[in-house]
C-alpha cells in the first residue's frame, strides 16, 4: 500500500507508515517510533514512543523488558502472490527466516543460507549478493578480500543490481544501519547510496582510502558524504583538507554538529588547540543532539584538554561520558592514565 513499508531490521521485523520526511514505525518487539527528517539528505531524528529505552540522554542506557508479540505478517504487496515463481517464494521465506524477531541469525549463518539459495536459484544472484555483502561487513568471519570482491562487483554493477525485480520489490523495506563515523549513522533504504556507504566502510577498514574517496565522489552529495570525506581526510592526516571540507558550518543538526567535531580534530592535530576547543564548544552547545554525538564531542574535547595539559578538565569530560555510557570505547583507559 502507498506509504506502508516492511522493515527487515537488525533485531526485528516491523512496519512503518507515512510520507518522506515523517514516518511512524512499530516492530515485532513492540518498539514504536516517530521519525522526521529532510527528504534526500539522509538526516533524520527519531523519537521513541515505546521501546523499553528512555528518551532522555541520562536514561538512554537503562534496560527494561521488551513487549512480546506474535508472528509478524507483512502487507500483501510485499508477499509473493499465488503465481509467483518458486525462486521468489523461497527468497521471501529466506528473508523471513534470517530476520525473524525471536532468534536472529548470525552473519555467518545468514551468508551460508544465502549462498545455498543462490546455488539453487541463479536468478536471485543480485538480491542475495547484497545480503551477503551486508552481513560480511557487519561481523562475519568472511575474509576481507572476499568481502572486497563482493563489494567491488556490486558497486560496478549497481545500476543493474538495483533494477533487479526482486531487489526493487523487497529491498525497499530493508534499512540497515551503517556507521558513517563514531557518533553518526544512517538507516536508509538499502539502495545504491546505502551500498556506497557500506562499501566505503569496508574500504576504510582495509585502509584503501584512495578507493573510498573515489566511491564517495560518485555518490549523491549530501552532509553524510561530507562527513565521510572529512573522516577519511583525518584518517589520512590531510588536516588542511579536512578544515576546508568543514568550512562555514553552523550547529543546526546532528550532521553539522559532527562536521564541527571533525573540524575541531583537524585543528587540534595541527597544533591549534584553541580553535579546536571553539569548534567542540559549538558542537556541544545544543544539548538536544544525539547522545552518541555529544559523547564523541566530549571525548575529543578531553583529548584537546590533554594536549593543553589541563588534566582536570579532560577527566571531567570523560566522566560525563561514563554517567551515560560506561562502555564507551577507551574512556576508562584514558581516565586511568590521566589519574595515574
Amino acid at each position: 500500500m502507498p506509504g506502508v513499508r516492511l522493515n527487515f531490521n537488525k533485531d526485528s521485523v516491523g512496519m512503518s507508515f507515512g510520507v518522506p520526511g515523517a514516518r511512524y514505525t512499530i516492530n515485532s518487539k513492540g518498539r514504536r517510533t516517530v521519525s522526521t527528517g529532510i527528504p534526500g539528505t539522509g538526516l533524520y531524528n527519531v523519537e521513541t514512543l515505546s521501546s523499553g529505552r528512555r528518551t532522555t540522554r541520562q536514561q538512554a542506557n537503562a534496560s527494561s523488558e521488551q513487549s512480546e508479540s506474535g508472528p509478524y505478517e507483512p502487507p500483501a504487496n510485499l508477499r509473493p502472490h499465488l503465481f509467483s515463481k518458486k525462486a521468489e517464494r523461497e527468497f521471501y521465506a529466506f528473508l523471513r527466516d534470517i530476520f525473524k524477531y525471536d532468534e536472529q541469525d548470525t552473519p555467518d549463518q545468514a551468508i551460508e543460507k544465502a549462498t545455498a539459495l543462490q546455488a539453487k536459484f541463479p536468478a536471485l544472484k543480485y538480491s542475495l549478493d547484497l545480503i551477503k555483502f551486508l552481513y560480511a561487513v557487519k561481523g562475519s568471519s568472511t575474509a576481507d578480500s572476499v568481502s572486497y570482491q563482493w563489494g567491488t562487483e556490486l558497486w560496478a554493477n549497481r545500476t543493474a543490481v538495483f533494477n533487479d525485480k526482486y531487489v526493487r520489490k523487497y529491498f525497499s523495506g530493508i534499512t540497515p544501519q551503517v556507521s558513517i563515523t563514531t557518533g553518526i549513522a544512517t538507516s536508509s533504504i538499502y539502495n545504491d547510496q546505502t551500498l556506497g556507504h557500506i562499501y566505503v566502510e569496508l574500504l576504510q577498514q582495509m585502509n584503501k582510502s584512495a578507493e573510498a574517496f573515489a566511491i564517495l565522489e560518485l555518490m549523491e552529495p549530501n552532509q553524510l558524504i561530507a562527513i565521510s570525506i572529512a573522516d577519511l581526510e583525518l584518517q589520512e592526516k590531510k588536516y588542511e583538507d579536512a578544515i576546508e571540507t568543514t568550512e562555514d558550518i553552523e550547529n543546526e543538526d546532528d550532521a553539522t554538529a559532527m562536521l564541527l567535531i571533525l573540524r575541531g580534530i583537524a585543528f587540534r592535530e595541527q597544533g591549534m588547540n584553541d580553535a579546536s576547543l571553539e569548534c567542540l564548544k559549538r558542537a556541544l552547545a545544543k544539548k538536544d543532539r544525539s547522545e552518541g554525538l555529544l559523547h564523541r564531542a566530549l571525548f575529543e574535547r578531553a583529548e584537546t584538554y590533554v594536549r593543553l595539559k589541563k588534566k582536570a578538565m579532560a577527566i571531567k569530560d570523560l566522566e560525563k561520558i561514563l554517567v551515560d555510557n560506561s562502555d564507551y570505547p577507551a574512556v576508562e583507559e584514558k581516565l586511568a592514565k590521566l589519574k595515574a
